[in-house]
């Protein structure tokens, strides 16, 4: 029997940009691979945008190894451009060994399932399709069923979940593959899945995407990286502090209401300490000014903690975007009078020599997608504030500090504006970084694993290797435990390729 080798590309999720995380990983995928053919199945665009659905295909034409593709749901979320998009990513050949089906609405409509039963003539090997076909509906499922009982399918490929399975589907192998996405793949790195037959019969093996692995590091990138992550103390701001000393780690965050609440004097030794066994960077986490529908508010506790700042001499502060709407942001007067008030607050910083991040925020559960949203939520808003802060602030370092997790939970915005998306169109600007999981209990969660759903680190670990990601200080900002936890297994991950259990 001669060998057969099937190369399995699903949700790649590739935004409508340059230089992503994602681009690099299918471009990878696509030229490092072995395979007889590349089988696309779905959600290989991260909104359904048609100039995404065609930089897909000019990355798969711009290699000999044929292929064939099904669309995912991710292709019709630009409803304008779902039919562009859907027949970009449509691609069947008479003389491919796998069978495709559109599953891309949760469903198989009946034009659909005739074209797929006529293509059965040719013998196929293989079905892939985007949706587990034993997740369908049950008219669906009894379709898939009745098909493979009755055909040459010797086994099923899916995507959709993000995750590796393998599962009995009437008798037959139902594979699930994690894909090619760095920022969803969950457990592993981002991969493609290749199959091979031989007279054997098949056989799987998930090849990672190495750009993404730190583990594959020199040992002088891994312990730079090591230097620029740090943790918040969160609430605890003494005892905090005194952990990351114990533990070595060179960046530190205090938050400013708790570190004002603290004793003084017990703080201002801690930090002390701090410094003296090598911390590096400490950071100040701002209170916020807001508008509250007559004036700018929070002066009070802004001025406490810019006071504090100096007593710890700090290297660097974290704030907020203006507290405000977009509506009220977008009018003149009100973004001029913002300014006015972040650059006399902030002055006091230029004769400290600290760096000022500007914190991008995320829409919150029932808030609106419209200008009646809170401002500073997508990365052109962020930038534009930033722009004008600096000129305000001439002498000040002023720059985006991204908060990833706060990028991440960010529906509707987040299905386009997806993390590598950020990191290519923000990278260079940024001046640091707050690092936290999101679960179903919101932001601010711990990493179990660096490749922990619903958000890996893998982008991150490629856009920083790679420079797209101004190397600053990394904190992670974790409230369910110490931060110290994350930081330990993370270190542990990247000098050694195991998690601590810690």
């Amino acid at each position: 029997m001669e060998t057969l080798r099937l190369a399995i590309l699903a949700d790649a999720h590739l935004p409508d940009c340059p230089g992503s995380a994602q681009e690099a990983a299918l471009r990878w995928a696509v030229g490092a691979v072995p395979a007889d053919w590349l089988v696309l199945v779905g959600d290989m665009t991260a909104a359904g945008e048609s100039g995404a659905a065609e930089r897909v295909a000019t990355i798969l034409a711009s290699q000999d190894v044929p292929w064939v593709s099904t669309p995912g749901n991710a292709e019709l979320r630009t409803p304008a451009a779902a039919d562009e998009v859907c027949q970009i990513l449509s691609v069947c050949r008479d003389d491919s060994p796998v069978l495709l089906v559109d599953t891309s609405r949760g469903t198989v409509p009946e034009a659909e399932r005739e074209r797929a039963e006529r293509r059965l003539a040719a013998k196929p090997l293989v079905l892939a399709t985007h949706w587990p076909p034993d997740e369908l509906p049950e008219e669906d499922r009894a379709w898939f069923a009745e098909i493979v009982a009755r055909s040459s399918i010797e086994l099923l490929v899916a995507g959709h979940k993000h995750y590796d399975q393998l599962r009995d589907f009437v008798g037959k192998p139902l594979h699930l593959v994690r894909g090619l996405d760095p920022d969803k793949a969950k457990h592993d790195l981002p991969a493609v899945s290749l199959f091979t037959r031989t007279d054997m019969g098949w056989q799987r093996a998930d090849l990672g995407f190495p750009e993404a692995d730190p583990r594959r590091w020199p040992e002088a990138a891994k312990a730079e990286f090591l230097s620029h992550l740090g943790v918040s103390t969160m609430d605890q701001p003494v005892r905090g502090t005194r952990e990351a000393t114990e533990l070595g780690i060179q960046t530190l965050e205090q938050r400013a209401e708790p570190a004002l609440r603290a004793d003084r004097a017990e703080l201002l030794a801690a930090v002390g300490d701090w410094r003296q066994a090598g911390g590096r960077c400490l950071s100040l986490h701002l209170p916020d000014l807001r508008w509250n529908g007559r004036e700018i508010v929070g002066y009070e506790a802004f001025r406490a903690a810019i006071a504090l700042c100096r007593d710890l001499a700090a290297d660097r502060v974290t704030l907020h975007v203006p507290r405000a709407k977009v509506a009220e942001m977008a009018n003149a007067t009100m973004w001029r009078r913002f300014l006015g008030a972040f650059r006399e607050e902030l002055a006091p910083l230029r004769d400290l020599g600290a760096t000022v991040g500007i914190e991008n925020l995320h829409r919150n559960r029932g808030e609106t997608a419209d200008d009646q949203r809170g401002f500073g939520y997508l990365p052109d808003e962020c930038l534009a504030w930033i722009a004008d802060l600096r000129e305000a602030l001439s002498g000040v370092p002023v720059g985006l500090h991204l908060d990833i997790g706060h990028a991440r939970n960010n529906s509707p915005f987040s299905q386009s504006w997806i993390l590598g998306r950020w990191y290519a169109a923000v990278g260079g600007a940024a001046v640091g970084y707050h690092l936290h999981q999101v679960t179903e209990k919101g932001n601010h969660q711990p990493f179990p694993t660096p490749f922990a759903p619903l958000l890996s680190l893998a982008s991150f670990f490629w856009a920083w290797q790679t420079g797209q990601l101004r190397h600053a200080p990394m904190i992670l900002e974790i409230r369910a435990q110490p931060g110290i936890f994350s930081w330990q297994r993370l270190r542990d991950f990247i000098r050694e390729g195991e998690v601590s259990c810690g």
